[in-house]
């Protein structure tokens, strides 16, 4: 599991996705806000396939993720 930030375009969408990626990963993964972009934004600590399993869950993807 790697750290990635992710992007997103409302403050909605992260609430959203940090609860999608918990329901959709029967694994603990981390997850925390983070508040040093000027963008919304979520730290998280996991694999490709489960951000893609939440992003299916979710409905939608973060505008950019950085690693």
């Amino acid at each position: 599991m790697e750290r990635k930030v992710l992007l997103f375009k409302e403050e909605r969408q992260v609430e959203a996705f940090a609860h999608a990626l918990a329901r959709a990963v029967p694994t603990p993964v981390q997850i925390r806000r983070d508040l040093g972009w000027t963008w919304p934004a979520l730290e998280v600590q996991a694999s490709e396939a489960q951000l893609l399993a939440a992003v299916m869950w979710a409905g939608f993807e973060p505008v950019h993720v950085v690693e």
